[in-house]
């Protein structure tokens, strides 16, 4: 028979289909099996035969270059509510959909759906078929509202059939998957007054296509406006010059605490306590120095006295402590006698003075010159014993300056 033949090419052509995708034979039909299918079923398995190879080869052979794109297959159960005024009784069955997404919103679609219909206790049955433009909110694996519009057309058993227009409107439950479970209503739209059959559904889609990709969102970053390191809600310095060391507020570091940063700093080891300049080096004084000398001697005498020792002594740990001093011991005397006698007397009085430094208190003969005055340079009233007395002396005076380091 030529429906014998006809079903068993169906059958061939299915496998042939979706055994690449389940890696076995689908459909075995034997040929007792096929005058067993009949008709009704043999035309439903030539929807599906229809609807899959349109949906299955492109999809094998089309890579779209937008994100996307791509194919897609639905299966699932409807409900045809025919218009009253049909007279004819609702019926259920499973509907096919073929369409293929061309950019993030639009689609087309071709579905089939068969119907066992019933009208005054006669039952035929009734294909449906629709083809229709889909608009969706979001993109394919995002979940979304989608909106139909198209047409449609019925056949009846034998020669009747119903050309119409079609909406719907659904929502697809995605979840970022290729997987999408999916609800509506279509309405079909007659050509006759009022004729409005409704079809609501549930089925399950499967996109062949690339699903949209979770979008990662960036973290916010804190603002760091100097580049520091340290964020500005913590950065106590917020201008930092570029390239600078900061401790955790976000202030240069000062390591030797001087107040000069140590990008500035050429002295990075300043002692505690001192004062440096804007260079971060201690800052350093000239303080001139000086120690006096001033021995007294008995009338017509050289000799030192015990008194002095110490006065001496003193002017000795001057010179060690300032190691550049140099010093003129000087010799003088009062009036009384002859001036020649007092010049050589003075000149006895600065030498005692000068050997005592020398050779009591060790200071470099070098450093040590002794000259004697006479009586040329009286610093008292020689009129009087008291002033004489004054008088007959030997007095030095040292100087030096010094870095003092404040």
């Amino acid at each position: 028979m030529r429906l014998g033949i006809l079903e068993k090419r169906e059958c061939n052509l299915l496998n042939y289909i979706l055994s690449p995708f389940f890696k076995k034979k689908i459909i075995t039909v034997t040929s007792g099996d096929l005058h067993k299918l009949g008709s009704n079923t043999v035309n439903k398995l030539s929807g599906i035969i229809l609807l899959v190879t349109i949906l299955v080869l492109p999809a094998k052979t089309i890579l779209a270059d937008d994100e996307y794109q791509g194919s897609y297959f639905s299966l699932g159960a409807n409900h045809m509510e025919f218009d009253k005024d049909r007279d004819f009784d609702d019926d259920e069955d499973i509907y096919f959909t073929a369409g293929y997404q061309f950019d993030n919103h639009w689609a087309l679609e071709l579905t089939y759906s068969r119907f066992d219909v019933e009208a005054n206790n006669i039952r035929f049955d009734s294909d449906f078929w629709s083809f229709s433009g889909v608009y969706r909110d979001q993109p394919k694996g995002e979940d979304s509202l989608f909106y139909k519009i198209g047409a449609s057309r019925q056949y009846f058993q034998g020669s009747s059939r119903d050309t119409g227009g079609l909406a719907g409107l659904g929502y697809d439950f995605a979840n970022k998957s290729r997987f999408s479970w999916q609800l509506g209503t279509d309405v079909f739209v007659g050509r006759g007054p009022s004729r409005f059959d409704f079809i609501p559904y549930i089925g399950l889609s499967y996109f062949f296509g690339k699903t949209s990709a979770p979008i990662a969102v960036a973290p916010i970053q804190p603002k760091d406006s100097d580049n520091d390191g340290v964020i500005d809600d913590n950065d106590n310095c917020p201008t930092t010059p570029p390239g600078r060391t900061v401790d955790s507020r976000g202030c240069e570091l000062d390591s030797d605490n001087d107040g000069v940063k140590d990008a500035l700093d050429q002295c990075p080891n300043t002692a505690a306590g001192l004062k440096v300049d804007n260079k971060g080096c201690h800052k350093v004084l000239k303080k001139d120095v000086s120690i006096k000398l001033d021995v007294k001697f008995e009338n017509n005498s050289s000799v030192i006295s015990g008194n002095f020792h110490n006065e001496i002594k003193k002017v000795a740990d001057f010179m060690k402590e300032y190691s550049n001093t140099r010093v003129v011991i000087e010799g003088h005397t009062d009036n009384t006698g002859a001036a020649s006698y007092n010049q050589f007397l003075s000149q006895k009085r600065a030498e005692k003075v000068m050997n005592y430094l020398i050779q009591k208190l060790g200071i470099n003969a070098s450093r040590v010159s002794a000259i004697g005055k006479g009586e040329e340079s009286p610093i008292a009233d020689n009129a009087t014993a008291a002033g004489r007395a004054i008088n007959r002396r030997v007095q030095a005076e040292i100087k030096t300056s010094i870095n003092v380091v404040q």
